[in-house]
């Protein structure tokens, strides 16, 4: 039997929105199913706020917000949420930083209060001792994460290639080591006092708590906090097609396999083409019937693994491709084996049965990633900052219902063009270990998910 029906259920989270008269967005999504709620702070902040010469600062300002406030001192945020079994984390991206706590639904006072503490009243407790302490943490950090640890480099390197000096998505949201060096006290005062604001924020509850309750705490903890000065504009207009250059590098890392990566900039987040070229980054590599899984692995026999990625990333959206060889196999024959596979969609195209099943395990990992009230509470915020309204979400799950496989054709064509994009090949160097050594290094480009160290 074949079932041909495509997956049109709606994926639905209502919510009621408010602003407070400073700005603050506020977002309610109640879901009484347990005796939780998470509430889930976003700035519209991240690396690309950055300046060239101080990255790395909005990743050091999430870590200097966990060493206290005015009136929560060092230690105390972690000590009062666990004592009501709460829990709590952060983390700094490419577009945003959020903080984040889930807490029993009678104590969903206490991040409000805490929360409230470090946007309004962080700045008498920020320090040039405390500076320095979280700066040689986020050095270690980069140390560990990235120079010491195989192909660590390879994505900051292929977004340099990719986008070009200058461009805010060329560089790593943990930042460079010489501007984490350079970053001073009053670079971060500054860089607080401009984002970290109620005017720049989306407050989102989830879980057991009613949309009235949920606005008049938001009203309470942060409604008389100062909206904060204008947010600067973009240091870069949208840029999502870099212009047509071969882009290839070779890299040598202590490593025991070559390993492939490719990338391309693309239209952002919840745009149509956004959407067909993630149908398309499913329908190439996830599940052992894919085109690069088949070509690659088990037909080609050229690799041990392959995967792609799509960002949802707010000024163009950055889809990629990576490969680590088998024993024996050179990158090149890699990088033409992932040619030949998407010159054929391009030119040739792909079947309605091909895009039926992408769009399902879409969804599928869709259902997955939204299955508790916490990642509901992130996803939402997201879409608030990014899309700009929370209701956002449900039109970009609407739009997978209606990809067509001419879309995804047009979009690999337009956008996975071999001109367009970068490549980077890391290659062992000379002394390397043999390849039976685990050298398998996982390289996202820096979700900084390290709030609470």
């Amino acid at each position: 039997m074949t079932d041909t029906t495509a997956p049109t259920s709606a994926l639905r989270f209502p919510v009621r929105t408010l602003t407070l008269g400073n700005g603050m967005r506020i977002v309610c999504h109640e879901d009484r199913a347990a005796p939780i709620v998470a509430v889930h702070l976003m700035y519209r902040v991240g690396s690309r706020h950055e300046t060239p010469g101080r990255t790395g600062l909005a990743h050091l300002l999430e870590h200097l917000m966990f060493e206290g406030s005015l009136h929560a001192p060092k230690g105390q945020f972690d000590d009062l949420l666990e004592r009501v079994g709460g829990t709590n984390n952060g983390s700094t991206w490419l577009d945003r930083t959020n903080y984040y706590e889930t807490v029993p639904s009678h104590a969903v006072e206490l991040p409000l209060w805490l929360e409230r503490d470090r946007m309004g009243f962080f700045l008498p407790c920020l320090t040039g001792e405390m500076l320095e302490v979280q700066r040689g943490v986020v050095m270690n950090e980069r140390k560990q994460a990235y120079e010491n640890r195989p192909y660590g480099l390879a994505d900051e390197r292929l977004h340099q290639m990719l986008f070009g000096e200058g461009h805010p998505y060329a560089w790593p949201t943990i930042g460079y080591m010489a501007d984490l060096e350079r970053i001073s006290l009053d670079d971060a005062r500054g860089f607080y006092s401009t984002y970290y604001t109620p005017g720049n924020a989306v407050l989102v509850f989830a879980g057991d708590i009613g949309a009235d309750e949920a606005a008049a705490l938001a009203e309470r903890y942060f409604g008389d906090l100062p909206h904060g000065p204008p947010i600067p504009p973009p240091i870069h207009p949208p840029d999502p097609a870099p212009a047509a250059a071969v882009r290839r590098e070779v890299m040598e890392d202590e490593v025991s396999f070559p390993r492939v990566y490719q990338a391309w900039a693309t239209p952002p987040y919840g745009t149509r083409e956004w959407v067909a070229l993630d149908v398309l980054a499913y329908l190439l590599a996830d599940g052992d019937s894919s085109r690069l899984q088949r070509a690659l692995i088990r037909e080609g026999r050229l690799a041990q693994e392959v995967d792609t990625y799509l960002y949802p990333t707010a000024v163009c959206g950055v889809i990629g491709v990576v490969a680590t060889a088998r024993t024996g196999v050179a990158p090149e024959t890699l990088e033409e084996a992932i040619r030949r596979v998407l010159d054929d969609v391009a030119a040739n195209g792909v079947t309605d049965d091909e895009v039926l099943g992408a769009v399902r395990r879409v969804r599928r990992d869709q259902v997955g990633e939204l299955a508790t009230v916490e990642e509901r509470a992130e996803s939402l915020a997201y879409a608030a900052t990014v899309l700009g309204e929370p209701e956002a979400l449900e039109r970009v799950f609407d739009l997978y219902a209606e990809v067509t496989p001419d879309e995804v054709r047009r979009a690999a064509a337009e956008w996975l063009d071999a001109e367009r994009g970068a490549t980077l090949a890391v290659v062992p160097a000379p002394g390397s270990a043999a390849p039976d050594d685990d050298d398998d290094g996982d390289d996202d480009f820096d979700d900084e998910e390290d709030g609470d160290e």
